[in-house]
């Protein structure tokens, strides 16, 4: 059977128990007093398909993991009708480019497949707002059928979910819509924490009332998510 690897904390615990439920996955301690080095180590193991460790001190964790990591929040704090606990909403915010639509693609057909609502959210900045944005509202629903052709349906075929616009900085907004409508964040990343680099991950990682999943870009999640589906384990 394929595992989540837990840093035992009793929020971990808790959402590792969910999504090991809604995945059909086993789970896995770790030693309460285990290092970084040595979660790393166990989080390698060709039979353990992520970890869920708790927001504090995970920058080397995730710097070095090849697989997604679940980051929780030491206190977890429901969206307005949600179940504590239970991670029944995923938000996934795209930011348009075709790498982050491929991190996060196998993960989203998983959480769909689970039963579990998916929840789309794309962030206009200066750089990044479309033209035609000021124009009929034709113009607009234009550019949304673009937008879900090349993002949004390899993702999920044949689901259409509705997709949250906003204006701004992306962090910002992940947290916030996450509070409103979700139980866990799901975000692509490139493993790299330059000063231009993973702002929307530190916003989530820094702010964040819901669990973050992180999943480095070409994660193994995909090929051991699709051999487990396969059979059934």
């Amino acid at each position: 059977m394929t595992d989540i690897l837990v840093r035992p904390a009793p929020t971990t615990e808790v959402i590792a128990a969910d999504l090991a439920r809604s995945l059909r996955l086993g789970t896995r301690y770790t030693p309460k007093d285990a290092s970084d080095a040595e979660f790393l180590d166990a989080l390698d193991d060709p039979d353990v398909l992520m970890g869920v460790v708790g927001f504090d001190d995970v920058w080397w964790l995730l710097q070095h993991a090849r697989d997604p990591l679940v980051l929780v929040p030491a206190v977890v704090t429901p969206r307005p009708g949600g179940t504590p606990g239970a991670i029944e909403r995923v938000l996934l915010p795209l930011d348009g480019t075709e790498e982050a639509a491929r991190a996060v693609s196998e993960t989203a057909r998983l959480f769909h497949t689970a039963g579990i609502e998916l929840v789309l959210l794309h962030v206009f900045d200066a750089r990044t707002v479309p033209a035609c944005w000021d124009q009929a509202a034709h113009a607009r629903e234009a550019w949304e059928a673009e937008f879900r052709a090349r993002f949004c349906a390899p993702l999920v075929p044949h689901l259409c979910p509705e997709i949250t616009l906003c204006s701004g900085a992306p962090g910002e907004h992940v947290v916030e819509v996450a509070a409103r409508e979700a139980d866990l964040v799901v975000l692509g990343w490139s493993r790299r924490l330059a000063p231009d680099h993973a702002r929307t991950v530190r916003a989530a990682v820094d702010a964040a009332a819901v669990p973050v999943m992180v999943i480095p870009v070409r994660a193994r999640l995909c090929s051991v998510i699709s051999d487990s589906a396969a059979t059934g384990e």
